[in-house]
């Protein structure tokens, strides 16, 4: 929780998660956005109401998706609910518009009525999913979309803002006076599926829902697109969320280079027979994964053992000749 000053009021914005910060997901992962505030006039009513806003870029795999909202007391500052929780109204609305790039979207949380008699810490959580469903149904009585299918955000790209300035983000919160705060924008940094664990390994973390295919297969190749070898990641049957991190290695590592090293890797849907469906995501390994290899060598080297190096002296023989073919 980042905490800020409690304004010289009865009812009080406390902090938030959010605003201004660089949040890291993966892609079609979940993350949550916190306001803590505090009601403290007795016998007067309080009310709530957080805005948030983002645009898709007229892109799917740039969209955002809207999970769920809860809203509790928290008077204990642990933001959780507790072993009893008390729950407050969290009504909700989701309206859309031209934006400055794409669609503009706007998600409200917020009390209705009088609003609410009872004091306390309390917060309000709205669930998110960094990327977008299209085949989706409206729960209109509680105002959010749900179903199966859908786009993961692609990655890795830090142009994801939400609430940026003049959008309309806003904290709305009050008692007797009525309050507002804007929230600074919050940074949605996508993470890849696929990381350089060495030349010889590549490690995926995935969390996606697969609407067809039932196998997920790291395929690698050459830097001139010839095809090298292939792994299973996964097997199951669609649609099926995936949720799964594994380090893959190459199946040619031993030949070294130029057979049997990480040069490109692609994450590909098929079906049980190899018939590919879909690329869901790729990596080339560029001249900077080498580099901070080299430099993460540099680090291992006088912390192991003579056989170890042994393997290590490989790999850099082999960065050195992969190093004029890498992307600069």
């Amino acid at each position: 929780m980042v905490s800020v000053a409690t304004p010289a009021s009865a009812a009080g914005f406390v902090g938030t998660n959010y605003s201004g910060q660089v949040i890291e997901v993966t892609q079609g992962g979940t993350f949550v956005l916190r306001t803590e505030l505090v009601w403290d006039e007795p016998g007067v009513y309080g009310f709530y109401n957080i805005t948030i806003v983002w645009e898709d870029n007229n892109r799917a795999d740039e969209n955002f998706t809207v999970l769920y909202t809860r809203v509790f007391f928290d008077n204990d500052n642990d933001n959780l609910p507790g072993a009893s929780p008390i729950w407050l109204e969290n009504t909700t609305v989701f309206s859309s518009g031209s934006g400055t790039n794409g669609t503009r979207w706007a998600f409200k949380v917020k009390n209705t009525g009088v609003g609410d008699p009872r004091d306390g810490y309390f917060d309000v959580e709205i669930y998110m999913q960094a990327g977008s469903r299209e085949n989706y149904k409206w729960d209109f009585e509680n105002g959010i979309r749900f179903g199966k299918g859908g786009t993961p955000h692609r990655a890795p790209w830090d142009n994801h803002p939400i609430n940026k300035s003049g959008w309309g983000g806003s904290i709305d919160y009050g008692e007797s006076t009525p309050l507002n705060t804007t929230p600074a924008v919050t940074t949605i940094r996508v993470l890849p599926f696929f990381k350089l664990e060495n030349l010889f390994k590549v490690s995926l973390d995935v969390n996606l829902w697969l609407e067809n295919g039932s196998r997920l297969v790291v395929k690698f190749y050459r830097y001139d697109n010839t095809y090298q070898a292939e792994s299973l990641f996964w097997e199951g049957t669609a649609p099926a969320q995936v949720v799964k991190a594994e380090n893959i290695p190459h199946p040619r590592s031993s030949e070294g280079y130029p057979w049997g090293t990480v040069q490109k890797a692609a994450l590909v849907a098929t079906d049980n027979l190899g018939n590919e469906i879909q690329v869901v995501d790729n990596t080339t390994i560029l001249r900077s994964h080498l580099w901070n290899r080299l430099s993460d060598i540099r680090v291992e080297w006088f912390y192991i053992s003579p056989l170890e190096r042994v393997a290590l002296w490989k790999e850099l023989t082999d960065i050195r000749l992969q190093w004029p073919y890498a992307p600069s």
